[in-house]
């Protein structure tokens, strides 16, 4: 069953070991001074491992991240993803 909760995601990029991984939550109760709401690993409903590499083409890790955030709608039962 899907449900309309609204599921907060952020592409994380490590710049020390040059990776992106995608961070879910549902929880807003952390934000920054500006009222942003912050997704940090600590937070997170739904961490996944290192999708891509910063090596790998634009083309290729946009389909990663895709194809990742296809995998959220799926654990997470919602289709209402809002990307920070």
């Amino acid at each position: 069953m899907q449900t309309n909760c609204p599921a907060y995601v952020k592409v994380f990029t490590n710049s020390k070991l040059k990776t992106v991984r995608v961070l879910a939550t549902f929880d807003t109760s952390r934000r920054n001074k500006n009222g942003q709401i912050v997704v940090t690993v600590q937070n997170a409903v739904f961490a996944s491992g290192d999708v891509a590499t910063m090596q790998q083409s634009a083309e290729s890790r946009a389909q990663s991240v895709a194809n990742t955030l296809d995998l959220v709608r799926a654990q997470l039962r919602t289709s209402n993803l809002v990307l920070i």
